[in-house]
């Protein structure tokens, strides 16, 4: 058995081997497909837009008042609306001055004019007297001496004169009490009861609250799409733009009334004045104040033809898109402006482009890709 081992080994490792031969797997050949990857799009569809304009200001009222005395007097009454930041009404009375030795005055004033009036009506007498004498005894024109027309003329204007230092009277009278000429707010106050005022003297400054003004600096880029003239002048109301202004999470709406006809030195480009009104309180549920730094939104042209994409989709003034042939291509635009988060695009796109939405990890043109169904 020993000298035949090996020959039985060899034999079993022949049938071994045939059988695993016969046994061998067939390689199947199979058609190499192409991988084409699925990506997401939006559709791009032109259309006609108002161009937003960004801009940033401070609240001022668009009424205000430095109350000077007219007057020399002393304080007699003050209102407690007189403190600085105090509100007040139309009709509320402010400060009162000293006013005796003004109604000394009228009294004085009613009294000449009551002299006066009398003088004139004995020298309208006389007058005619003088006419009527001169024709009974009198022969030709008589001279103006003899018809009393100088004492006419002289009682008429110290008729007048009297009736102005009445009237004048009378208005100093007025002077001594401040009324509130609006609804508005003290922002500084520079007296007390007791306190000596002359003519020329600053009592205080008052504003008006029911409407505020928001000088807006308009970048050299946006100028265009205003379509405002900055000549200085206020606007027609038909022709007056739309403003929001905004603080935070509150809302304002304004009206852009007037521009400036002058770069503004310090930031070196145009401004408008948005007016906010604030006559209906009510309708504000958190008030504006004056001196607050607000943002603002001004609407300004329309522009046909446009499209609005994600500022994220644009680089380098292209914009990946699939086109009606199902193949990304890198489209060359015109960007004509940016919006915040928005680019608003004019020429460059093919009819049936649809913006590229999804990352894709090689972006080549003419690449074929497939519309993921959602």
């Amino acid at each position: 058995m020993k000298k035949y081992i090996g020959l039985i080994i060899l034999t079993l490792s022949i049938i071994i081997a045939g059988v695993l031969i016969k046994s061998r797997p067939v390689a199947v050949a199979k058609e190499n497909k192409e991988d084409i990857p699925y990506v997401k799009t939006m559709m791009i569809l032109p259309r006609t837009v108002k161009a937003s304009i960004s801009s940033q200001g401070i609240v001022q009222p668009e009424s205000e008042l430095i109350l000077l005395s007219e007057l020399s007097s002393r304080v007699e009454w003050l209102s407690p609306k007189m403190e600085a930041g105090s509100s007040f009404k139309q009709g509320d009375t402010l400060i009162v001055l000293d006013k005796r030795d003004y109604e000394l005055a009228l009294i004085s004033a009613e009294s000449q004019v009551l002299n006066a009036e009398v003088n004139l009506e004995r020298e309208q007498a006389e007058s005619e007297l003088a006419k009527k004498e001169w024709k009974r005894v009198g022969a030709g024109l008589g001279s103006d001496l003899a018809l009393r027309k100088p004492q006419m003329a002289q009682a008429k204007a110290t008729y007048a004169a009297a009736k102005a230092s009445l009237e004048q009277a009378k208005r100093n009278l007025g002077r001594t009490i401040f009324i509130a000429p609006f609804d508005g707010r003290v922002r500084t106050s520079r007296i007390n009861i007791g306190t000596t005022v002359f003519p020329g003297t600053s009592i205080g400054n008052i504003y008006a609250t029911d409407a505020y003004e928001v000088r807006l600096p308009i970048a050299d880029q946006d100028v265009p799409y205003s379509g405002l003239e900055f000549n200085g002048q206020k606007i027609e109301e038909s022709k007056r733009l739309d403003v929001i202004i905004i603080q935070g999470d509150n809302k304002w709406p304004a009206k852009i009334v007037r521009t400036e006809a002058e770069i503004d030195p310090v930031t070196r480009m145009m401004a408008v004045v948005a007016k906010v009104d604030n006559s209906d309180k009510i309708m504000f549920t958190t008030p504006l104040a004056v001196g607050q730094f607000v943002q603002a939104k001004i609407s300004g042209i329309e522009i046909s033809n446009i499209s609005v994409l994600p500022r994220s989709s644009v680089r380098n003034e292209s914009v990946w898109v699939v086109d009606n042939q199902m193949s990304m291509q890198n489209r060359s635009v015109d960007v004509l402006r940016n919006e915040d988060d928005f680019a608003l695009i004019g020429e460059g796109f093919e009819p049936g482009d649809r913006l590229l939405t999804s990352r894709v990890s090689s972006l080549v043109n003419g690449l074929r890709v497939t519309l993921e169904l959602k």
